[in-house]
C-alpha cells in the first residue's frame, strides 16, 4: 500500500474527515445518561447528596486514569514511529492532572482506594492491542482523547467546580491542560499534525473508522458506570 505524504487525499483534509466522521459518535459521547446526570442531576446541597455525587465522579476519574495510563505508555513506547511521533501531544499527558484530582478528593491515601479496572478493560485492551498491530490507529484514540477532554476542558471545569463548589483551579486539574484563550491555536496545531501524516488514503479511512470506535468505548464506559451508580441517573429526572 503506497503512503501518499500530502495534506489532502480526495481534496479533503484528514482532519475534516474526522470531525464530519465522528460527529455523531462523538454527540453520542457527550451526552450520555451518566455524564448528565453527574453534572446537572437535582442532588440538593446535603452533605449526602454531594458525598453520593462525588463518589461517582471518583469512580468516572478513576477509569480515566486507566485509559490515559495506556494511552500514554503505548504512545510514549512508539515515539520513533513514523505516523505516532507526529502525533505526539504533550497536553495529552493527562494522568498526573487526573491523580491530583484524585487527591484532592480523595486525599492523601487516594492510591489506596481500588480502581475499577473492569469498567475501563475494554477501553485499555484496545489501545493495547493497537500498539502492538496497528500503532497508526493509536492516533484516533489520541485524537478522541483530545476532543472530549482538552477542546471541552474549560467547559468542564466549570461544570465540576459549579457541582461541587470547588475554590478556582481546586480538583480541575484534569480539565486544564491549555488556557481558554490558546485552544484556538492548539485547535489549528492539531489539525496541521493531522493533516500531515504519513498514510495512505485507505489508511485515514481507518482511522475514523478507529476514532468512531473510540468515542464509543468511551460512550459504553459512562453506561457501565451508570449500571453501576445505583440512583445516579434517576437524579437527572428530578431536575428543574
Amino acid at each position: 500500500m503506497s503512503v501518499i505524504p500530502v495534506e489532502r487525499l480526495n481534496g479533503v483534509p484528514l482532519s475534516v474527515r474526522l470531525e464530519e466522521g465522528t460527529a455523531a459518535t462523538r454527540r453520542e459521547a457527550e451526552q450520555t445518561a451518566f455524564l448528565q446526570s453527574l453534572f446537572r442531576g437535582s442532588w440538593g446541597t446535603s452533605v449526602y447528596g454531594q458525598l453520593v455525587r462525588g463518589r461517582h465522579y471518583v469512580t468516572y476519574l478513576q477509569c480515566l486514569l486507566e485509559v490515559y495510563e495506556a494511552l500514554e505508555a503505548a504512545l510514549e513506547s512508539l515515539c520513533g514511529h513514523l505516523v505516532v511521533g507526529s502525533f505526539l501531544l504533550p497536553e495529552l499527558w493527562r494522568s498526573r492532572a487526573i491523580e491530583a484530582d484524585l487527591r484532592c478528593f480523595q486525599g492523601e491515601e487516594w492510591q489506596e482506594s481500588p480502581r475499577p479496572v473492569h469498567l475501563a478493560a475494554l477501553h485499555v485492551e484496545r489501545i493495547r492491542q493497537l500498539s502492538l498491530v496497528a500503532p497508526h490507529l493509536l492516533v484516533a484514540h489520541a485524537y478522541a482523547r483530545y476532543t472530549r477532554d482538552i477542546l471541552a476542558g474549560p467547559l468542564l471545569a466549570s461544570q465540576v467546580a459549579r457541582a461541587f463548589e470547588l475554590s478556582e483551579g481546586e480538583g480541575t486539574a484534569f480539565f486544564q491542560a491549555v488556557r481558554p484563550e490558546s485552544l484556538d491555536f492548539l485547535r489549528s496545531r492539531v489539525n496541521r499534525n493531522l493533516d500531515r501524516l504519513p498514510l495512505s488514503d485507505d489508511e485515514r479511512r481507518e482511522l475514523v473508522q478507529e476514532a468512531r470506535l473510540a468515542f464509543r468505548l468511551d460512550t459504553l464506559l459512562c453506561d457501565a458506570l451508570a449500571r453501576e451508580s445505583l440512583g445516579l441517573v434517576r437524579s437527572l429526572g428530578a431536575a428543574p
